[in-house]
């Protein structure tokens, strides 16, 4: 909508008083300041009128595949192809949620078909899945005497990914890793998944199930494509409530998590191992992942998208959990990783342990867990948990997970013992 600024009110205002004046005292010179007064914004309104409708808007985003963290700029092309002057343009809340400080971007005025690019940031790109609305450009004439609001461009939608640690270990599953002396290093597997078919071998796919036969025959790489692998499999499981949350977005204990459970499940991926995904964004319904490139990007995805939810009290329900979550309860592990730990889910914990389901859990809280921080409470639960052989390791927000995570947990080294 076309409308005079407080500016061309005024101006309109003073053109009034000046044809008032001119009746009263008869003066033509003032009459003609009356017109040119009117004319003036009769002119800017007719000009934002008809330049207005040819500008042009592109925005793009720089890194097109952000990892959070990353130094992210917005680029904004507004283009006059009018072959009037161009006007003077402000962009509205043009960088969405993305958390930038710039909610308004102005671009200088536009000569005859001319363009100008302006940008924002760089800022640190957080984690998540964002929308960032439809260009609202605000134009206004060169006097600042009329402007008008025009609705630009679609809504452009924009994932951030969670940065993992690339873990060339885990403490938390020492039975499975890269390979050593010719062979891979598996958890303990029962049952052979049944062949689904043969199909050629994509970039970045783990080599263990190539079919040297077709490869012969084919002369092509080709991969033996198993039923939903469970031998040796990983289930993952994310219980972050939000009551538990501790920190400034997006450096909080909840960030921390979603990287830990992350990083584990990529690292179980590149191993070979299948992932079983357990989010309460989800509904708790089990998310299978192969271990193949598209699965690593799948987890990206499903991991960008994770909110502060879960159960405030989680032992309750972990069997029913885990059992939803576990195709075949003698070859795949849990892993939890939350940011409480109470007596019912140690209890829930070591009853699994107890029935020979391998169990893990990573807490992340929201302060350092040193000997000196630890509360009484928690020694008592990391004590339990390490006397069941119940895997456990503690993270805080700062710590290098790299070291972390590839340390020999509680558990396992009071079994060593």
């Amino acid at each position: 909508m076309t409308r005079p600024t407080a500016r061309g009110a005024g101006l309109l205002a003073v053109a009034v008083v000046t044809y008032l004046a001119a009746r009263i005292v008869g003066t033509w010179e003032l009459y003609f300041l009356a017109f040119a007064f009117l004319a003036a914004v009769g002119v800017c309104w007719a000009l934002v009128l008809a330049t207005s409708r040819h500008l042009q808007i592109s925005r793009t985003v720089t890194p097109g595949q952000p990892v959070a963290g990353d130094p992210l700029v917005l680029s904004f092309r507004v283009q006059n192809a009018s072959l009037l002057p161009g006007l003077q343009v402000t962009l509205v809340d043009a960088t969405g949620d993305l958390g930038g400080h710039e909610r308004f971007i102005e671009v200088e005025s536009l000569g005859s078909r001319s363009a100008r690019v302006a940008t924002s940031g760089p800022q640190p790109a957080r984690r998540g899945v964002h929308r960032l609305p439809a260009l609202t450009a605000v134009a206004e004439d060169p006097l600042g005497l009329v402007r008008t609001r025009r609705r630009l461009g679609d809504t452009l939608g924009l994932t951030v990914t969670p940065r993992l640690a690339h873990l060339a270990s885990c403490g938390l599953h020492a039975g499975m890793g890269a390979r050593r002396a010719g062979r891979r290093r598996r958890l303990p597997t029962v049952d052979a998944s049944e062949l689904r078919g043969i199909r050629p071998h994509n970039p970045g796919e783990p080599l263990n199930r190539v079919d040297w036969k077709a490869t012969a025959k084919t002369g092509n790489l080709m991969l033996r494509e198993m039923e939903d692998a469970t031998d040796g499999g990983v289930a993952v499981l994310l219980n972050c409530a939000a009551q538990y949350v501790v920190g400034e977005p997006p450096e909080t204990n909840f960030e921390v998590a979603v990287q830990v459970a992350g990083s584990i499940a990529d690292y179980a991926l590149r191993s070979g191992h299948p992932v079983t995904l357990l989010l309460p964004e989800n509904d708790w319904r089990p998310i299978r992942l192969s271990p193949d490139a598209e699965s690593r990007r799948r987890l990206l995805a499903i991991l960008a998208a994770a909110t502060p939810r879960g159960l405030s009290q989680l032992g309750p329900s972990l069997r029913a959990l885990a059992a939803g979550g576990r195709p075949n309860a003698r070859t795949q592990s849990l892993t939890l990783v939350v940011l409480s730990l109470d007596r019912g889910l140690v209890r829930a914990l070591v009853a699994l342990q107890e029935e020979g389901v391998p169990a893990s859990v990573v807490h992340v809280a929201g302060g350092p867990l040193g000997a000196a921080a630890a509360t009484a409470e928690d020694l008592s639960l990391r004590r339990a948990l390490s006397v069941a052989g119940v895997n456990y390791l503690a993270v805080s927000p700062g710590d290098d997970l790299c070291a972390v995570l590839s340390r020999r947990s509680e558990g396992r080294r009071a079994r060593a013992r």
